[in-house]
């Protein structure tokens, strides 16, 4: 893994990180490795506390090939069970009004489960419109879903097409002829955006990652339209190669946060404006790619690692690009971590997924991080952590 590289374009300079230090951190202290993965450990002062907190946090604990649901209290970790999954999730997306819960099974089955509590999920097949495999997925409001997927088990993303899935008329149709993967709509917002890939020159027999691609960046506006492209790029494959993998749109709709992946494990997030000029914000670090969206106060916070002297240890770094403010978990937060998911909470705290380092067992744990970035709760083990209203 390499250092973190931070460009910052309105700054007019370019940060090789080596221990990024950010004056709001100033002062903050270390704090003792996770606690053991079934129980909750406070953090220190600056933790996320009872009073200011107003939402739990859904996570899923696997065994024995399913998910099990629990919701846990973000300043304690206590559990109330909230159901069980028909298998094991890949993803999960919170709607819009934070009280409705989907999720993506591993292994790309055509199906979405839906809900958590005292109801057990229910399963959402789209076999009826022709789709054998699901990738993606984003709300729209309450009621419907944007699904990514192929009518081919085994076709490559580039064979995706988005469906509308309406969860009260139990319909699912093809969303505008559109093609392409990884859709997302921002809460409340009036566009979506989603990647579309393109394969201009086939691969051949002797060399699987010999294809020429064209990755596009689309948007479209929900009350109708063909949309636009906002930029694309040609490459020649090369592994897991993305240019603008998992984009994020800003609540306002001003903004867009990608992620770059290569071969190793890296990623680069970038920051533009929507318009599609030149990234704001580029943000090298050695870690699987994780974004939390965007905040009501106009953030987005992505995880990482602090740098190369660190390399087995994750950060979050927060970002608000209006006041061009960028901040960091101090040293010592998560030692011995890798960050694989996060989520905001109604309240500007960040939820963290995140699994052991360089160990055989791979344990996960649930985080919460205030928004200051200043402190922790570990509230044991979990997957896919999210912020629900009870």
């Amino acid at each position: 893994m390499n250092t973190p590289i931070v460009r910052q374009r309105h700054l007019a300079l370019i940060i090789i990180v080596v221990g990024l230090v950010v004056a709001a951190m100033a002062g903050t202290g270390a704090v003792s490795s996770a606690a053991a993965p079934d129980g909750p450990t406070a953090g220190p002062p600056g933790a996320p506390s009872v009073q200011a907190v107003t939402q739990s946090v859904l996570v899923a604990r696997s065994a024995e090939g399913r998910d099990s649901l629990w919701v846990l209290s973000p300043s304690t970790g206590a559990p109330t069970a909230a159901g069980v999954l028909p298998g094991i999730a890949a993803s999960v997306a919170v709607s819009p009004d934070g009280e409705n819960v989907a999720y993506l099974p591993r292994g790309g089955t055509p199906r979405v489960w839906v809900g958590y509590g005292p109801l057990a999920p229910r399963t959402v097949s789209l076999t009826g419109a022709g789709v054998r495999r699901v990738d993606s997925f984003t709300w729209i409001d309450g009621r419907r879903l944007v699904v990514a997927g192929a009518t081919a088990r085994k076709a490559g993303p580039e064979r995706d097409r988005l469906y509308l899935v309406d969860l009260v008329a139990r319909t699912t149709a093809p969303f505008r002829k559109l093609q392409g993967t990884e859709p997302y709509v921002a809460p409340g917002g009036a566009k979506l955006v989603y990647v579309r890939l393109t394969v201009l020159k086939p691969a051949t027999k002797a060399n699987q990652y010999s294809a020429t691609v064209r990755e596009s960046l689309r948007e479209v506006r929900l009350s109708g339209g063909k949309g636009r492209t906002v930029t694309s790029e040609t490459y020649r494959l090369a592994a897991e190669r993305r240019s603008f993998a998992r984009p994020q749109l800003s609540r306002n709709g001003k903004w867009l946060l990608t992620a770059a992946t290569g071969s190793d494990i890296s990623v680069t997030y970038s920051l533009c404006d929507a318009s599609g000029g030149a990234p704001l914000l580029s943000v090298y670090t050695g870690a699987l790619a994780s974004q939390a969206g965007w905040d009501a106060a106009g953030r987005t916070a992505f995880g990482g690692m602090p740098d190369m002297s660190h390399t087995d240890e994750a950060c979050v770094w927060v970002y608000q690009p209006d006041a061009g403010r960028l901040t960091r978990t101090p040293l010592g937060l998560l030692p011995r971590l890798m960050v694989t998911d996060l989520a905001w909470s109604a309240d500007g705290d960040l939820v963290a997924g995140a699994r052991d380092w360089g160990t055989a067992s791979r344990a996960s744990h649930v985080i919460v991080l205030p928004g200051s970035l200043g402190g922790k709760n570990d509230l044991g083990r979990g997957r896919l952590p999210v912020w629900v209203t009870p």
